[in-house]
């Protein structure tokens, strides 16, 4: 019992408020005669992780989650991450176990709580610990057991005192005789003393609000309204307190929770409370509606020992347990019926009748008598049992070994039959019924009383005929599964059929794989090509229009309508929910059903459209229940992320998302070479209701043609990407079936250097480096041959100029040779015409002697003749004057034009001294004396101009 330490309101007004409060309060109580414990519709879907699942140790204490939805748990050997595809283990290396999470959304942290230490992971799972920071005196302390991010701090809450982390330093709330939990409940932070006193934590003070009498009296769990606090103790004592003291509300609740140990309580969204117990599984209590459920290993736990309940941003519901985690979907509008209420095998067809539910199942009937929780197994059904029928109030089911009156929750055989899937009255002839079997068609007369009477079997027909329908000419349709649309004309007494096989002609264009249902009474053809439709008045069937807009040409399994006349769709990849607009007009309705569209039954697909509250589809485990109503219409859609990219020959991750970080608006382009063999893109989802069916398709736009194939595996790989960009997408199913797409990431493949634009660039500059050089070689080495073929051309120049010189040089010296000769023999000839003209000197001079006229005229004729002779030796002047000339360089003509009043014999001195000639030699050649000469040369320098220290020879030699 709880004392109070605050003053009671006085006076009137103070009890009308107490009386109130109360009222309220005992409200539920008031429907006590209400069931206590929730309908019959089934149990929640439940999937258990465990420990082999998660890959760590086996006790999971307390979650957390983010604004991008990955769920964070405590675990034993360190804390769990779970983004729908991947579970990981982040440990803090420090052997110590972890307790307690929360998630610090302004500052993109996750506080752990551990065994004597407590801190917190930031960017991509850098863990900090914060035990420095804490008072040297504070550090003893054993288990974090809650971690709270209240008022701007994070508190960390431990049996020996509460920590309060401001973002800078530790400071310790501290209270003499220790702590037990601590709780967040409306908006206020609240601890209790291990002597029973409550506190709440204002700041850095504990300010009292209540005191037990017991000590033992442990608080597990408070819960907050608008008329005060809900106190739920781990004894499982359930009290209420507000200003005007305690009370023992919830009566229902505290008989389930009496003998309980409670570990945790929480209060979800939709206001219900769960209560995690030791040993007893997990209880959900609705205040409102007095409303008591009990999930246990029997709803589908691995374990009753809960230890602590999460609810997600979804509103899923986890459950840290002792050896593993559950994930409820307590908001699902499904519910699985079939061990829970004591159903065995896999489900067919449900009917609700007045006095309970029958059901048909592959071991027989089951009867659930109404506001019972289990159901009862009908002797004398065994074996699989098929559809029911209601015929003049009366259920008959169809089953292995013929057809069951069901009634008052008892089975009856009417008739044995080697297998009799359903019976059906006869619109067009209501006193009959014709009932499908493996075998054909059965006929049966309907008596004063309503009860069916077999007359035969219909003759002309012999498939097995599980769906058929009549049409509104009376005429029978039969689809079988395996082989085809079967039109049955019966006759006048019903007994025989004229058969045709709709499916040979061209008016159906599949043979097989065909269900007949009726929507609206108009038949529906379901196949593997989609869905058709049968126009009664012309008996055209046409593609249908309105259904297949959602499915397009998929493969349709069966169509169902319920009482609400809303249809259902099951096909390859969707299981669909149109709800009537009006007749003959239905908008799709994406619903929850698409999370079970594995489970349902892969033999014998049936829906049951005779249950209120919505629909039952049989599963491969009894039925699955669904109810539109409770389907949750405000979700939260979480597109598919990029986790990461990564290059699996080079071992490197391109892109990692940092876990804590808000979802990026945009992703940086990835960058890599073409020499990247292998990139790998693994992708997450956070799809948790959908973990073991989750369907992914990419696209690798500049590669892939559009989307392809949906495939189970959230990591996709592309090898060899060629130079260029392109864009990566990824889309899946939410937990409706509608399709969600990931924000584009941009792959941008370079080529590696040596084909990059860069290397290009070098590799011109190069190669024209290269070209130059070559052509420099080149250059050069046909310069030098070209210098050396100059060079032996002026050397064979040379050589021939020399030869050539040295020709003009002997034909000169031939033709000095000649000259000289001609000078010579000149010479010659002056010498022997002075020597003659001496000798002629000399005859004149004897001939004047003489006296003889005889011997004077004798020596004047020779005398005569020998002038003659002389006088043509006159010539031989003018021919040395030539040849000189040509000897010594026109030397002659030279000096004349120079000198030009040089006289003949000055002339002939020049010549005889350019000769080399002595005066004797000159005396004798010119006829003059020595001293002539002498006077001669003297004349002559001064006609040259030559001085005095000049030497005429010298001067004649070099002119």
């Amino acid at each position: 019992m709880i004392d109070y330490t605050i003053t009671h309101q006085k006076g009137f007004l103070g009890y009308f408020w107490r009386v109130l409060v109360r009222a309220f309060l005992f409200t539920p109580i008031l429907c006590i005669s209400l069931p206590s414990h929730a309908a019959n519709n089934g149990k929640y879907p439940i999937k258990n992780f465990a420990p082999a699942d998660y890959g760590a140790g086996i006790q999971n204490i307390d979650f957390a989650q983010n604004r991008d939805l990955n769920l964070f748990v405590a675990n034993n050997l360190g804390v769990l991450s779970f983004n729908g595809n991947q579970w990981q283990t982040h440990a803090l290396n420090t052997g110590k176990k972890q307790r307690s999470l929360a998630f610090d959304e302004q500052a993109n942290r996750l506080y752990v709580g551990s065994q004597g230490d407590f801190g917190f992971f930031e960017d991509d799972w850098h863990y900090v610990s914060l035990l420095e920071k804490i008072p040297q005196g504070s550090r003893d302390f054993d288990e974090v057991w809650d971690v709270f991010v209240f008022d701007s701090r994070v508190f960390f809450c431990t049996f020996q005192g509460i920590y309060s982390f401001d973002g800078a330093r530790v400071s310790v709330i501290s209270n003499p005789s220790g702590f037990n939990r601590s709780f967040l409940a409306g908006n206020k932070l609240f601890t209790q003393s291990t002597s029973g006193e409550l506190f709440e934590i204002e700041g850095h003070k504990l300010i009292p609000i209540a005191r037990s009498n017991r000590a033992n009296q442990v608080i597990a769990g408070i819960i907050r309204n608008e008329l005060g606090y809900l106190f739920i103790h781990n004894s499982g004592n359930v009290e209420f307190f507000d200003s005007f003291g305690v009370i023992h509300v919830y009566p229902e609740l505290a008989r389930a929770l009496s003998g309980k140990y409670v570990n945790h309580v929480t209060q979800i969204s939709d206001g219900r409370i769960v209560i995690s117990t030791q040993r007893a599984g997990l209880f959900i209590y609705d205040v409102l509606t007095n409303q008591l459920e009990n999930i246990t290993t029997e709803e589908g736990l691995m374990s009753n020992a809960c230890l602590r309940v999460f609810q997600d941003r979804s509103g899923n519901l986890w459950v840290g347990m002792q050896n593993g985690i559950a994930l409820i979907d307590i908001k699902s509008p499904l519910r699985l019926i079939n061990q829970n209420i004591g159903l065995q095998g896999s489900g067919y067809e449900a009917f609700e009748a007045q006095e309970g539910t029958y059901y048909t199942t592959s071991n027989g009937i089951y009867f659930l008598p109404a506001n019972a929780s289990i159901s009862s197994f009908l002797n004398g059904t065994e074996g699989p049992a098929y559809g029911m029928q209601l015929i003049n109030k009366k259920l008959y089911a169809g089953h292995h070994t013929g057809l069951f009156l069901l009634e008052n929750g008892k089975a009856t055989r009417i008739i044995t039959s080697d297998g009799l899937w359903q019976v059906k009255q006869l619109q067009a002839n209501p006193n009959y019924a014709i009932a499908g079997t493996y075998s054909g068609l059965l006929l049966f007369a309907i008596n004063s009383k309503g009860e069916l009477r077999e007359v035969q079997k219909i003759k002309g027909f012999n498939e097995s005929s599980r769906f058929f329908e009549e049409d509104r000419k009376g005429r029978i349709w039969v689809g079988q599964y395996y082989k085809g649309l079967y039109l049955l004309s019966l006759t006048d007494s019903l007994t025989e059929a004229t058969v045709t096989k709709v499916s040979d002609g061209h008016k159906l264009p599949i043979q097989q794989y065909i269900i007949l249902s009726k929507i609206d009474d108009e038949l529906y053809i379901s196949s593997s090509k989609g869905i058709f439709k049968l126009d009664q008045s012309t008996d055209n069937i046409e593609e249908e229009r309105v259904f297949s807009k959602t499915i397009g040409g998929n493969w349709v399994y069966q169509l169902a309508q319920d009482k609400q006349k809303n249809v259902y769709l099951y096909s390859e990849n969707k299981v669909g929910l149109f709800k009537q607009v009006s007749p003959g007009n239905y908008s799709y309705v994406p619903s929850s059903l698409f999370q079970l569209r594995q489970s349902f039954n892969n033999d014998l697909l049936n829906v049951s459209k005779n249950i209120r509250n919505g629909i039952l589809f049989n599963a491969n485990e009894g039925f699955i229940h669904y109810n539109a109503d409770l389907e949750d219409r405000v979700s939260i859609l979480s597109e598919p992320l990029i986790n990461r990219v990564y290059s699996v020959a080079e071992d490197s991750i391109l892109y990692s998302r940092m876990p804590f970080q808000d979802r990026p608006v945009s992703v940086e382009p990835v960058r890599i070479t073409e020499g990247t063999r292998v990139l790998q893109f693994v992708v997450e989802s956070f799809k948790f209701k959908d973990v073991n069916n989750q369907q992914f398709r990419y696209h690798l736009s500049g590669f892939d043609e559009g989307f392809g194939k949906w495939v189970n595996t959230s990591l996709k790989e592309y090898t060899n990407l060629r130079v260029g960009t392109y864009t990566f997408q990824v889309q899946t199913f939410d937990s409706r079936g509608e399709i969600i797409t990931s924000s584009p990431v941009q792959v941008i493949v370079s080529p590696p250097f040596y084909k990059s634009i860069y290397a290009w660039m070098v590799y011109t500059a190069l190669t024209l480096f290269i070209l130059y050089q070559l052509y420099r070689i080149q250059r050069q080495y046909y310069r030098g041959k070209q210098a050396r073929l100059e060079q032996l051309r002026q050397k064979e120049l040379a050589q021939k100029q020399k030869e050539l010189q040295e020709l003009k040089e002997e034909q000169i010296k031939t033709e000095l040779h000649h000259v000289n000769n001609l000078l010579a023999a000149s010479t010659m000839n002056l010498v022997v015409k002075n020597e003659f003209m001496e000798n002629i000197k000399e005859e004149i001079r004897q001939a004047k002697l003489t006296d003889k006229v005889e011997d004077k005229q004798r020596a004047l004729d020779r005398i005569i003749k020998e002038i003659d002779t002389t006088l043509r030796v006159q010539e031989d002047w003018k021919q040395f004057e030539h040849h000189f000339d040509r000897v010594h360089g026109d030397f002659l003509s030279r000096l004349t034009s120079r000198f030009l009043d040089l006289t003949p014999g000055e002339q002939k001195l020049c010549a005889f001294l350019r000769l080399k000639m002595d005066t004797k030699e000159i005396a004798n050649l010119m006829g003059i004396s020595l001293r002539g000469v002498e006077v001669a040369r003297y004349r002559l320098r001064k006609k040259l101009g030559l001085d005095a220290h000049q030497n005429l020879s010298k001067f004649i030699l070099e002119y």
